[in-house]
Formats: structure tokens, C-alpha cells, sequence
């Protein structure tokens, strides 16, 4: 297993906690073949700290832990793993065969309500083989896969051989002729389109063919929240489709008669639960099947490459030699005042408090070129999403599942992919003591992470439903202790500020390299925005 790992691994990190199925074979990863090993605190901050990995690298990561209730430690982190797509093997270990072991679980049981892989080691002989076909399966699937490795196989006697991971190969998948003609035809006779750009456009480089279609067909651009930033910059773009659209997206939208999204599942949040896409034809791209009319219905699917399509449209068109001319609306689109303003707020900073949005558009202003950038999940992310610009392959979301406190983790381990640019964390003070945990493990591997604590004193969502249920929002109050502080008893570069003012020697810490670093913003839970930053706020 050690010499395997090492190899396997060729000085990437495994992540993990240590136990009776893993301890041996993680000793001697670490002792005698050098391995890389980072521990986490917890069982799933290790399965967040390979999910951000596999993120920030597209790699498959790899996490170790041991029997039973480690592995169901693991659950929601896993979860939200599996809904991200990520590749990942965990490797974990039935308990020894004895008459109702106290830490029995269903493993492969636990794994399929996870909505992760399975593969079980059932011999000695098998281990090779089966190590082989959980990292094929992570790749192939872009999933988490978990291998069972008995704790009664862990001091069997083997002969070893290297591994054998198949190179994936044949990843793009290319759309068929005539749906190419029938799409372009749709596009072509089309009034008002619009092209939505996902993740798997993100993933496949799908940029530069995206943006010449929608210049030949008269589309604007947008993206989801995983896409953000995708066309920032260029006149087409009107930013974030969904229910963070800017006012000049939202106009646009209301005349659009046909959609078509390159690798986007377009999820309740990027069509306000289908709203938006309602009596318009809706054409969807994706690679996934289960991508496919899984919101709402379409009336064209294409199972393709989101490059492969935007491009196999290219050339049909150029083929056909149509003459298209570039419509008006497309140079009122380009023309639109604050198309793609970041700063369409009133701060409220003032009186001991900061205003969350100004927070996070100061960190984004003075983190280095390329930095990653990772998301938590919380009320604050109306503070955060609309008015920060990133790099939308080094973004990460960690809230697929919709459960706060895995941003900390999941921000170190991309942070551990990555030593040449810092990692940076927007995170809420209820998420932040849910994973702060696991600042200690950055600090005891020295990563580069800088995390945000936007620290109103409350649950932010159950501040604002307290109301609806006519309880006072009060009762979500948590007078915590100050974050700064407990990041400093973790050994963590640490500063707490109540005005902008006290923010420079944060960014004076970020430009000299001391990591990790937190910082804590103190905001007033009165003044949150409780929408996206261009609505004034209310309740």
C-alpha cells in the first residue's frame, strides 16, 4: 500500500486521519517512502481538504481514514464531493470479522447514500487490482469513489508491482451532424438569444469558441455562479444568469426567446427555479446525461463537449456560408451602463462595523494575480459573489450540498495544490467556527491561506426566517469569542478589524508572505445584505 501511494502519488499529498485500517500502511508511507501526508483534524475536514484538491488541480485526490464512525464522519463532506463532481478515492477499511464489531457500518451502503463509488478488496490478491480500478473510477467519473480495504488483508504478504491507472483519454465528446445543423438553424432564426456558460465550459476551454458563436449569431453571454467571470471583459457579456443578474441582464432576459447553456445543469438558483427560462426554447449542452432537463424541461439536448459544440456550430456556419449582421440590441448590450460593476451597493461601513461588501472587494483588490478564491456558504455570499472578480478556473464553491463549514477545509486543500499564489476564504462566522478546526492543520503544513471571517455575531438565513415565523432575529445570536484571537492560538497570522482602516496590516501580512492569515471582519447583522448588493436591502 506505502510504495503504491508513493508512486501513485509522485509527491502529491494524501489527506487523512490516522486509525487501525490506515495506520500501517500510512507509517510506512510517510517513514519509508517519503510520501506526502497531511492530517486534518477531522474525518471530514480530510474528505473536504481532497475534495478542494481534486478542485483546484483536476486531479484525482486521495484521503485515508479508518473503521466506522471516522467513515461516517465523512458524510457530509463527501456528499458535497460527490455533488461537485470531484474525483477522489477514499480509502477506509471494513472492521475485523468478529461477532458484532461495536464500529460496523455498511460500507458499500454508506457509499451509495453518499452518492459515491464502491470498490471492495475481498482478498490480498485483489489489492492491486482493485487500488487500480478506484483511481480509473474516480478519473472516468469525475466522482468520489470509496475502497474498502479489510483490516483483515493489512498484514498480508504480497509481491508487489507499480501501479497500472489507465491515461483517460477520449474525454471530449462530439456532438452529431445533424443536431449541429438543427441547433444552428434554431440560433440562426432566433429574435433575442442567449448563451449560458457552465462549469463544464470552464472545464473543457470553451471560451474563445463560445464568444465567436455569439458574436456570429448576435447572443450575449452569460454564465453560472461556477462560471463566474468566464467572459469578463468582453462587450457580450452580462455576467451571472440567474438570481444575481445585474439590471442590464435582467432586461435583456425579458425578450430573450432562446437559451442555449454549454455545460451548465442550470440549477433552481441559475434559473430562479425555472422561471427564467420558462416559454423560451431552451437548448442544453452537456456531457452528463443527468445534466439533461434536470431543473426543467428541454427542448433540444446534446450530449457534447461544450468546446466541441460551440465550435462543430462554427464551422457549420462558416460552411454554409450564411451572412449573418450584427444586430442593434447587441451594441446596447455592449453600451449598457454598469454591465459589469462590482460596486452597485450603498455601503453602510461606519459606527464599528463593516460593510461585508466592501470587505470582500478589498480582499479581492489586494490578493495577488491568480490567486484561488473559495466560497463558503451563507448569508454573506450576497456580500460576496456579486461584487468580487475571479479567475473561474481557481473559484470554488463549496456548497453543492448546501451545509456551511466546509469552505475552511476545503480552502486548504487547494491551498495545498497550489504554493506559488495564496488561497483565499469568504466565509460567515457560523461556517468559519464549524471549520476553523482546520486553520491548525494550514498552519502545521504552512499553506498559503487566507481566510475571510465575515463575522456578524448570528446564523445569518435563520436571522432573516426567524422573522417569517414572527420569533425575534435575535434569538439567532452567538456572542462568539473573537475569531482572531482563537486563529492566533493555532498559531495562525491573525487581525480583527471594525473600519477599513484596520484592514491595511492584513494586506501589508499578505504581501509578505505571512500565511496562513486570518482575518476578521466585524459587521452589524442589521445591515447585511439579505439580496444581491444592486437591491437595496430590506427585509
Amino acid at each position: 500500500m506505502a510504495k503504491y501511494l508513493a508512486e501513485e502519488r509522485a509527491g502529491r499529498p494524501v489527506f487523512g486521519l490516522m486509525g487501525d485500517a490506515n495506520l500501517g500502511y500510512l507509517g510506512a508511507f510517510m517513514e519509508r517512502e517519503g510520501g506526502r501526508y497531511i492530517a486534518a483534524a477531522l474525518e471530514g475536514g480530510a474528505v473536504s481538504m481532497g475534495d478542494g484538491w481534486a478542485r483546484a488541480t483536476g486531479e484525482v485526490a486521495v484521503v485515508s481514514v479508518t473503521h466506522g464512525p471516522a467513515l461516517t464522519n465523512t458524510l457530509t463532506a463527501l456528499t458535497e464531493a460527490a455533488r461537485s463532481r470531484s474525483g477522489l478515492v477514499l480509502l477506509a477499511g471494513s472492521t475485523p470479522e468478529v461477532n458484532d464489531h461495536f464500529q460496523y457500518v455498511d460500507i458499500e451502503g454508506f457509499a451509495r447514500f453518499a452518492g459515491a463509488g464502491f470498490v471492495k478488496v475481498r482478498t490480498p490478491a485483489e489489492l492491486l487490482p482493485m487500488l487500480d480500478r478506484a483511481f480509473a473510477r474516480a478519473a472516468a467519473e469525475s466522482a468520489p469513489v470509496i475502497l474498502d480495504i479489510p483490516y483483515g488483508v493489512l498484514r498480508a504478504e504480497i509481491e508487489y508491482r507499480a501501479p497500472r491507472i489507465p491515461t483517460l483519454h477520449g474525454r471530449r465528446l462530439l456532438p452529431d451532424p445533424e443536431s449541429v445543423d438543427e441547433v444552428l438553424g434554431l440560433l440562426i432564426s432566433a429574435k433575442r438569444p442567449l448563451l449560458v456558460a457552465g462549469r463544464g465550459a470552464v472545464a473543457s476551454g470553451a471560451r474563445e469558441a463560445i464568444l465567436q458563436l455569439a458574436r456570429a449569431v448576435n447572443a450575449p453571454v452569460m454564465t453560472t455562479l461556477l462560471a463566474k467571470d468566464f467572459f469578463d471583459g468582453e462587450p457580450e457579456n452580462l455576467g451571472i444568469h440567474g438570481t444575481l443578474s445585474t439590471p442590464a441582464a435582467i432586461e435583456y432576459m425579458a425578450d430573450v426567446d432562446i437559451v442555449m447553456s454549454f455545460g451548465a445543469s442550470l440549477n433552481h438558483h441559475t434559473t430562479d427555479s425555472f422561471a427564467l427560462l420558462r416559454d423560451r426554447i431552451l437548448i442544453q449542452t452537456d456531457v452528463d446525461p443527468r445534466a439533461i432537463s434536470g431543473y426543467g424541461p428541454a427542448h433540444h439536448a446534446v450530449l457534447a463537449d461544450a468546446r466541441a459544440m460551440a465550435q462543430a456550430l462554427l464551422d457549420r456556419l462558416r460552411e454554409s456560408e450564411l451572412e449573418t449582421r450584427r444586430a442593434i440590441y447587441m451594441d446596447v448590450v455592449a453600451a449598457a451602463p454598469h454591465r459589469e460593476s462590482k460596486d452597485l451597493y450603498e455601503s453602510t461601513t461606519g459606527d464599528g462595523f463593516i460593510d461585508m461588501r466592501d470587505a470582500t472587494r478589498w480582499l479581492n483588490s489586494v490578493l495577488p494575480e491568480g490567486s484561488v478564491q473559495v466560497s463558503d456558504v451563507g448569508r454573506f455570499v450576497y456580500s460576496t459573489w456579486p461584487h468580487i472578480t475571479v479567475d473561474p478556473a481557481r473559484w470554488i464553491y463549496a456548497g453543492a450540498f448546501g451545509s456551511i463549514g466546509l469552505g475552511t477545509a476545503t480552502a486548504v486543500g487547494a491551498a495545498a495544490a497550489r504554493d506559488d499564489v495564496p488561497t483565499a476564504l469568504y466565509v460567515g462566522d457560523g461556517g468559519a467556527m464549524q471549520g476553523i478546526v482546520e486553520l491548525g492543520t494550514a498552519v502545521r503544513a504552512g499553506l498559503p491561506l487566507v481566510m475571510m471571517v465575515l463575522n456578524d455575531q448570528c446564523y445569518g438565513a435563520e436571522y432573516l426566517k426567524l422573522k417569517w415565523f414572527g420569533s425575534s432575529p435575535e434569538q439567532s445570536f452567538i456572542d462568539w469569542s473573537s475569531f482572531a484571537e482563537v486563529a492566533k492560538s493555532l498559531g495562525a497570522h491573525a487581525v480583527r478589524a471594525t473600519c477599513m482602516a484596520e484592514l491595511e496590516p492584513a494586506a501589508e501580512a499578505i504581501r509578505a508572505g505571512r500565511f496562513p492569515l486570518l482575518i476578521e471582519v466585524v459587521a452589524d447583522p442589521g445591515k447585511v445584505a439579505n439580496r444581491p448588493g444592486i437591491v437595496p436591502m430590506d427585509d
